[in-house]
This record gives C-alpha cells, sequence and structure tokens, in this order.
C-alpha cells in the first residue's frame, strides 16, 4: 500500500478543502496500489456510469473525510486515500445491497451513516495494528469487515440477500461486449467489480485506465487472473463470466500486490504475484464454500489472506534472492522496478558491511578471499595486506624483520566500536617460521557500532596501544603490524565474524573509499566499496572537505537555467530544490515534472531515484552527478552506471520500462575524473558502454557531460555532448530562496 510519513504537520482548518481535492482520486487510485491522482480521477469518472453507485461512494469519501478531519486524524492519511479507501468500498457496497434489499429512505440513511462512521474507525484501527505488529497494510480487510455486518443486517431487515436482476449493470450486449471470447468478458469483468459494475465495458475502460498509467501493473493483473481463472477451470469451473466473476478481481489484486505492489517487479515477483494467484483461486473456493453456509460471500477475503501471509512470510527472509522489497511503496511499478534495477548494479554491497582501510599508505592485497593458503572454508571471507617499497616487499635478503616494508607500521581501527579482545604478548617470529599454537598471534577484536565482529591478527608484540573495554573510533591507531603466530612473513590479517570467539566462522565484508593502483602505475580508479582481488595495489582515499561542505551546502530554492543548443535555440528550465523527510535533495523540474534524488554520505555525493523525460537538465545532473566522491586525490578517476530509459523517445521508452525488469535494465556505463582550476571543480564523464534491449544508445543519451560546481550553489554549468553529436549548454542564470 501506499507509504504515508507517520508524522505530518499541523495545518489549518481552511486546508480541509485541498486535503479533500488530493484525497478523492487517491481513494479511487488506491484500489489498484497507485498513487497517480490521474488514474483515481478516471475511475471515480467510470464509476459514474452508474450513478447510484458512484454517487454513493463520491459521498462516503466526501463524508469520511470530513469526519477523520474534524476528530483531528493524520491528515497525510486522508490526503493520501490512505484512511479514504476502505470508507468507499463500504459505501459502495452498501450502494450495491440497496438494489436488491431496497431500504426505506430512513433504514439507507442510517446505514450509509454508520457506514461512514464504523468503517473509519475500522479502518483506522486495523491499519495501525497491522502497521505495528506486521510491518504491514490491512489492506481491504477493514471493508471486508464491515461489510460482512452490512449483510448480516440485511438479513435481519429483509431476509437472505438474493442478488435480482437489477442488482447486476446492465447486461445488453454492448455493455458486456458480447463479441468477446467468454475469458476475456470475465477478465474485464473482474476489473469492472473493482467498482461493483460487472459489466465488460466498464471493465475495459478500468484496465485501459490502469495500463495509461502502469503498463506493468496492468500486465501482471492479466497474467494473474489468467492464473487463477485457469485453475478454476481446472477444478471444473467455466472459464467465462458464470465460473469467475464473483472472485475474479481477488486474482488480479494478488498480481498487483505481490508483483508490483509490496516487490519492485522482477522475474521473481512475477513468479511470485502468479503463485499468489494460484493460492487466492482454492482460497476463494474453500471460503466461498464455508461462508455460504451464512450466506456470505467470499468477497475480497480470500486475496487479504493470501496477501498479507505471504508477505508477512517473506519479511522473514535472510536474502534477498532476486525479490526486492518496494524501495517507495506506491510509486509507479516502472519506476520502482528501474530504480532497483539500477541500484542493485550501482551499490551492489549496500547490505555488506564495510570497513575502512586499517592502515595510512599503500598496500598490497597478497591473499583475498578464497585464497589458496588459509582463507578456505569458514574462513574463507578475509584479507591480508602487505606493503611495498621500491616495487619489492622487503630489501636485502628478507632474513630480518626490519626488511620488510609493512613491519612496524600503524594499524588502524577499519570501524568504530569496543575492544571486546586483545592479546599483545605473542612473540613475532622470524621471517619463514610459524607459531601454530598460536594461530592468530597479537590481535585485537573490536566489536563494532554495527553489531559485528573485526580481528586484526598477527600484530607486533607489545604495539597495542588499546585495551579491553575501550572505545575506539575508526582511523584511531590501535597497534602496530608484526609476524607473529601462523604468519611466515610480515602481514596484517583482516576479517569480520559473527561471534568473539576464536576461530568462528568469518563474514562478507568490503572495504569503503580507496584507491586501487594499476600495475603500471598510470591509472588510479577510486571505489566507493568493493572486495579486492589479489595481487590488487590500494591505498586510502584522502577526503577533501571542502568540497563534501559545498555539496552537502547546497543551498535550497529555484534555480533557473539557460540551455542552448547546436543550432543557437535556448530555453530556459527552473529546478526547485528543497528536502525530504530523510533529508535527501530533491529537486523538481517544472517545466518538465521531473524528480531527482540526492544526497551526501561518508564524503561520497550520489544522485539517484531519477524519474522523468530525457530532456529535462535534471536528466543530465543524474548522469553527470552519479557519483561525486569528495576526495583530493588528482589525476583518480571513477566509473558509475545510469539508466538511459529516459533518454529514448516516448515508444521506445514504453517498450524499454515494459521488458527491463524481466530482461535485464537499460544502462549505460560511464568513467568520471575530476577537472580542477583556481575558480572551480568540475566533474566529466564519458560514456565507456551500452546495454539496451533491441538497439544501442538511443540518439540522445549523453556521450560526455562536463558539470562545474560551485560552492553552495551546486550546479553553476553544463556541457553536454550527445551520441547524435548535439551539443548542450547549460548555465545558471539566476537562484533565489524558495518562497
Amino acid at each position: 500500500m501506499i507509504s504515508i510519513p507517520d508524522n505530518d504537520p499541523p495545518s489549518s482548518a481552511s486546508a480541509f478543502g485541498g486535503a479533500l481535492v488530493r484525497g478523492i482520486p487517491r481513494s479511487y487510485a488506491v484500489l489498484f496500489f497507485s498513487p497517480n491522482p490521474r488514474l483515481g480521477w478516471f475511475l471515480l469518472a467510470v464509476s459514474m456510469l452508474a450513478p447510484d453507485l458512484g454517487i454513493a461512494g463520491l459521498l462516503g469519501v466526501c463524508a469520511t473525510a470530513a469526519l477523520a478531519w474534524i476528530l483531528g486524524m493524520d491528515r497525510a492519511g486522508i490526503r493520501s486515500g490512505y484512511l479514504l479507501f476502505n470508507p468507499l468500498l463500504v459505501c459502495l457496497t452498501l450502494a450495491w445491497l440497496h438494489r436488491s434489499c431496497q431500504f426505506s429512505t430512513e433504514i439507507y440513511i442510517v446505514l450509509f451513516v454508520a457506514a461512514v462512521i464504523g468503517s473509519l474507525f475500522l479502518s483506522a484501527t486495523l491499519q495501525h495494528w497491522c502497521s505495528v505488529n506486521l510491518g504491514m497494510s490491512a489492506h481491504s480487510l477493514p471493508a471486508v469487515m464491515a461489510v460482512y455486518v452490512l449483510y448480516f443486517f440485511c438479513f435481519w431487515a429483509t431476509g437472505p440477500y438474493i442478488p435480482t436482476a437489477s442488482s447486476w449493470s446492465d447486461q445488453s450486449d454492448l455493455m458486456q461486449l458480447g463479441f468477446l471470447p467468454p475469458f476475456w468478458k470475465a477478465m474485464f469483468q473482474a476489473f469492472g467489480a473493482m467498482l461493483f459494475q460487472t459489466n465488460a465495458l466498464v471493465g475495459l475502460l478500468v484496465f485501459l485506465g490502469l495500463a495509461s498509467t502502469s503498463p506493468l501493473a496492468a500486465l501482471i493483473a492479466a497474467a494473474s487472473f489468467s492464473v487463477g481463472a485457469g485453475v478454476m477451470h481446472l477444478l471444473g469451473f467455466p472459464l467465462g463470466p458464470e465460473g469467475v466473476t464473483w472472485c475474479g478481481f481477488n486474482f488480479l489484486l494478488c498480481g498487483i500486490a505481490l508483483g508490483s505492489g509490496y516487490f519492485a517487479v522482477s522475474r521473481v515477483s512475477l513468479v511470485l504475484a502468479l503463485s499468489g494467484a494460484f493460492l487466492c483461486a482454492l482460497v476463494a473456493i474453500a471460503l466461498n464454500t464455508a461462508l455460504r453456509y451464512f450466506g456470505l460471500p467470499a468477497s475480497a477475503l480470500p486475496y487479504n489472506l493470501v496477501v498479507l501471509v505471504m508477505v508477512y512470510a517473506l519479511k522473514q527472509r535472510r536474502i534477498v534472492a532476486g525479490l526486492y522489497p518496494s524501495p517507495a511503496p506506491g510509486a509507479l511499478p516502472e519506476s520502482a522496478a528501474r530504480q532497483v534495477l539500477i541500484q542493485s548494479r550501482r551499490f551492489p554491497f549496500v547490505s555488506t558491511p564495510a570497513l575502512s582501510l586499517p592502515f595510512d599508505g599503500p598496500r598490497v592485497i597478497t591473499q583475498g578471499v578464497d585464497g589458496t593458503l588459509t582463507h578456505r572454508g569458514a574462513w574463507r571471507f578475509a584479507l591480508d595486506f602487505e606493503a611495498e617499497k621500491e616495487g619489492a616487499r622487503f630489501s636485502g635478503d628478507g632474513t630480518n624483520l626490519e626488511d620488510y616494508a609493512i613491519y612496524d607500521t600503524n594499524v588502524l581501527a577499519p570501524c568504530g566500536g569496543v575492544i571486546s579482545a586483545a592479546v599483545s604478548v605473542v612473540p613475532d617470529n622470524t621471517p619463514g617460521s610459524n607459531n601454530p599454537d598460536r594461530n592468530w598471534g597479537n590481535y585485537v577484536l573490536i566489536y563494532s557500532d554495527a553489531g559485528y565482529h573485526v580481528m586484526l591478527a598477527h600484530l607486533k608484540m607489545s604495539s597495542l596501544t588499546v585495551w579491553i573495554g575501550q572505545r575506539v573510533e575508526r582511523g584511531m591507531v590501535i597497534g602496530r603490524c608484526g609476524n607473529s603466530g601462523r604468519s611466515p612473513v610480515p602481514h596484517l590479517h583482516l576479517q569480520i565474524q559473527g561471534t568473539p570467539h576464536l576461530g568462528a566462522a568469518t563474514r562478507p565484508f568490503c572495504l569503503k573509499s580507496y584507491i586501487e593502483m594499476s600495475s603500471h602505475g598510470k591509472t588510479r580508479t577510486y571505489h566507493t566499496a568493493d572486495v579486492p582481488a589479489a595481487g590488487t595495489q590500494i591505498a586510502p582515499a584522502t577526503p577533501l572537505m571542502a568540497l563534501a561542505a559545498g555539496l552537502g551546502g547546497w543551498l535550497p530554492g529555484e534555480y533557473r537555467y539557460r540551455i542552448t543548443g547546436d543550432n543557437e535555440q535556448s530555453w530556459e528550465e527552473t529546478l526547485l530544490l528543497d528536502f525530504d523527510e530523510r533529508g535527501w535533495f530533491r529537486f523538481r523540474s517544472r517545466r518538465f515534472g521531473a524528480r531527482l534524488s540526492a544526497f551526501l554520505s561518508e564524503n561520497v555525493f550520489y544522485a539517484t531515484e531519477f524519474d522523468g523525460p530525457g530532456q529535462s537538465l535534471l536528466a543530465l545532473f543524474a548522469v553527470g552527478l552519479a557519483r561525486v566522491p569528495c576526495i583530493a586525490d588528482a589525476g583518480v578517476e571513477w566509473h558509475d552506471q545510469a539508466s538511459i530509459v529516459p533518454f529514448f523517445h516516448s515508444t521506445s521508452r514504453w517498450f524499454q520500462q515494459l521488458l527491463d525488469p524481466f530482461l535485464g535494465p537499460s544502462v549505460a556505463g560511464y568513467s568520471y575524473r575530476f577537472e580542477c582550476s583556481e575558480k572551480a571543480t568540475s566533474v566529466k564523464c564519458k560514456l565507456e558502454s551500452c546495454h539496451a534491449l533491441f538497439t544501442s544508445a538511443p540518439s540522445h543519451a549523453p556521450m560526455e557531460i562536463t558539470t562545474t560546481l560551485r560552492d553552495r550553489r551546486g550546479v553553476e554549468e553544463l556541457q553536454a555532448r550527445l551520441t547524435n553529436d548535439h551539443k548542450l549548454h547549460a548555465e545558471l542564470v539566476e537562484w533565489q530562496p524558495l518562497r
């Protein structure tokens, strides 16, 4: 379901009108796990094809919003439609029942008021309980419970509920699209049933509205309905309206929830959605059999039970296994899928413990993960470091400890934490000898702030500068490198383990913020986080705090840029910059409606979560400033990837968005480097590789971008050359604070 903030700032009473205008369409759109108000307005208009149902639903939403506002309930829940969609369903059900039961005016009014009040309180209660205890939405369970109360009341007032001809929408051949095969009519009727109108024409309109907003959601919904209907057909139900319509909307809702709501669209999420539809068909038959003795329909109960159980079970996973939680629940599936696909490539170590380099000079990895000597089996995740001087690891014949370049050098804490164990009494070995009885030699074990244990071993005897129970910060000197324990030559051993016991199994980890030097010494590459292989020469990167302060202090406001093309034609684009609830920079383009998020973390500036067309200047920001390390090392380059989907023309972009989640993302690889002068710092990126479905790089994708940064004002100038060899020049014309 849609994610809403935990706390919403208080608003004046005069803001109710604005909240209502925003909440009405979203209460309809949220039925399909969408926050898109255009879809909501469209569904509202379609619901008016049956005026008695449409008006009842709209009045129910308005009355519920007014009551929630008066009672001081969460304003964000009103604006997002989150508090309103369950009352909407209950009011639509009441109008549906009225067609057969023909309540008197007095009873109908009483029931309508009760539906509004009861469903609001029930919705607020269950949504909060499910959120706190399950970390999930209650979906439409509040509406199902309230509707069952209405059914029992109808039984008391008018006898058992029996649908009559008037309970069904117009059964004419036109409204039911009689020219379609039975399966297609059943599927469109299932979409129409979401608005309590079971005719195929309304369902076709609903399907087209959903497809125009999110083709992926419509595709997954249709596929899930096909699986659910197919299962029922195998069990003896007719593959048409008479056999499937009564529960078909459960299948498509399962598909949307599991395939694109809770999880980013992928091949695995599609399999999950189809599995949910399969189970939903069986649950629907079982519930319908049990509930018919009480005169109750299965309603949306099968979908609610299946989705809640499956999602809660998947929350207990230890690994992702290709099923990524949606990064922004409620976002368009296309945007969420692209974001997850790109970020999984850009940040492969985002969930891996990251350590800073435990030394202050160049080192070479002499044994890496899965090393051929000792890094095997349960101890495979470890790194050994040595130093070189003038291309050699030792001088002379290497018979003395002092001959080795790494011996007696500082060992630094790679993370913040508390010293949980330390040994400093094991003598150092002469080169070539070993001490297998004291395998780790002198060592320090740090219980990190992140909850894992970091070991640094083979230290010099009596060199420790820390003690058990002492708190250390990253970069603090904790000892000196030696040759104690199972160590034939001086080196530093680094590993992460899950427990503080000696010999405990190691855990995966990576190193962060380091520079890799090529064997010929001409190329120096910066790595934000990675696991260097054996033989790699690395050194810590030097932070440039002035650049970090400049980017981190990027001022919120309106930035007006003038963009000039090859033909000297120019246009302007205004970008709005403020901060979201995470403290991230949030950019919005007034001209194109594009959006971009960015943040500064550990002296690295990241641009991420771009959404919009490639014509926007923000699309070039997303590529040109994809990753900017605030380091002082001259001549260093780094690499990153960016989505090229926004740079395709509309038709190609539609196909790429539809197929990328299943066939792999369309990305371009770029190399980056700094160009510094006395007045400004520029980041220059260049296209290195491109992977796209059925085609090469789009003609509007950038080949080169040079972005000039100005202290506390962000991008002052940008120059780009596209793959079609066209050039663009953007210049900051005016900045003013947000009004």
